[in-house]
């Protein structure tokens, strides 16, 4: 069946690069569909949606916009203006995979437009950036990138053929044999957040929940990682979630590090959906910062522990513990659907246990204080348990408070 794959290029500067790649999807018998974010392409570049067309769904006129707008205005208007034609393709049912190439401006037009797509969708990237820091352009989707090795200039060379090519290839084999995101049984299918400080209770409750027939898809709260859970919850493809890692929340409070949070309004998703919650405090006495060089001056003077050479783990300060309570509180209780706070007294990741770098008990009574304070407790159930998070007698209260809610809610599986 003829797939069309939309070619979203800046074609004043890759035009070259551009038609090669429509002629690899035309000769294995699929339509491309060129979208032509370059501002200043002439009006003979051939493109199904030309750069007058792409301002256009921006609600801008390129020509006045060009005179007036900044670069950086211009670059936003041109990835709203794709990411509207993409939107529109898609809900029409006439797109079936995206492919952008680009430099520095061309590669973030092209992300930026790609991410309004549903995970699992196919998506690639051919980027002269794609060895740097790709994270901004990625976010938390699915989005393939390939370093295109040899610059995007001056037409396809022996190089970049094979770049382009193989990037073509992948897109192609994605359309044609590849498996969208989809579950017809939510109510049999539950998220769970983990971090490999909580990875011991995160595997017992997996297990656990598997045993009574759930399907259980496991995220790493890692910013990316709970975007992505929080953007499939609102999806409808989950009907319960097991929040034993929070960690997010206080990478968002910090507001740095490597791991700062992607898609705001961290433990919304499943209260606005109504599902059912069991929620707990992994990772909340940290962020995550790179390596220990890369600090900012501000930080240095914290308790920093390295996770690995890359990787610094950097304490929250009290302040900070205190706000983490607060959001928590104000985030649950707007919930929907059942709460079930599951607390452990002992300690919220492997460095938070008694004789870890970060162990903190002010910290810790600091945070619930303030959790405590504003949360509705009419509504949401608090469960204290006197053990670590990562103690075999922690995960089996948070599986059975998970089964029971899923069984309340939906009647079990038969």
């Amino acid at each position: 069946m003829k797939k069309r794959i939309a070619v979203i290029s800046t074609m004043d500067t890759k035009a070259a690069e551009a038609e090669f790649i429509s002629g690899i999807i035309r000769a294995r018998g699929h339509e491309p569909v060129l979208i032509d974010v370059g501002p200043l392409s002439r009006p003979e570049c051939a493109a199904d949606y030309s750069n007058l067309d792409v301002a256009g769904y921006a609600g801008k006129d390129l020509r006045r916009l060009i005179k007036t707008g900044p670069r950086d205005k211009i670059m936003r208007n041109m990835a709203i203006g794709a990411e509207k034609i993409l939107q529109k393709l898609y809900a029409e049912g006439t797109l079936d995979g995206v492919l952008g190439l680009g430099g520095n401006q061309g590669s973030s037009i092209a992300a930026a437009a790609m991410r309004g797509l549903p995970i699992g969708f196919p998506k690639f990237l051919v980027s002269t950036v794609a060895s740097g820091n790709i994270r901004p352009y990625i976010g938390y989707t699915d989005i393939v990138i390939t370093f295109s090795v040899s610059d995007l200039v001056g037409g396809v060379n022996p190089v970049s053929r094979a770049i382009l090519s193989n990037a073509a290839a992948s897109v192609i084999g994605m359309a044609e044999s590849g498996e969208r995101v989809k579950n017809s049984e939510p109510e049999k299918t539950i998220a769970l957040s983990a971090l490999g400080n909580t990875e011991s209770s995160a595997a017992r409750i997996f297990h656990a929940l598997r045993s009574q027939g759930y399907e259980v898809i496991t995220f790493h709260a890692s910013g990316a990682g709970g975007s992505a859970m929080e953007d499939l919850i609102e999806k409808g493809v989950f009907g319960g979630v097991m929040d034993l890692t929070t960690h997010e929340l206080a990478e968002e409070v910090a507001g740095v590090g490597v791991y700062v949070p992607i898609k705001t309004g961290r433990l919304t998703a499943a209260g606005k959906r109504g599902i059912p919650q069991v929620v707990s405090f992994g990772g909340l006495e940290y962020f995550c910062g790179g390596t220990r060089d890369s600090i900012l001056p501000a930080y240095r003077k914290r308790k920093i522990y390295m996770h690995n050479p890359l990787n610094a783990n950097i304490k929250l300060v009290t302040a900070e513990m205190k706000e983490v309570g607060l959001r928590m509180a104000v985030r649950l209780n707007t919930a929907k659907g059942p709460v079930h706070l599951v607390v452990p007294l002992r300690g919220w990741s492997v460095y938070g246990a008694k004789g870890g770098p970060f162990y903190d008990p002010k910290g810790a009574d600091t945070l619930l204080k303030a959790l405590y304070t504003k949360l509705n407790t009419k509504k949401i159930k608090i469960q204290e348990v006197d053990a670590h998070i990562n103690d075999e007698a922690f995960s089996d209260v948070c599986s059975a408070a998970m089964i029971d809610a899923m069984k309340v809610k939906y009647g079990g599986i038969v």
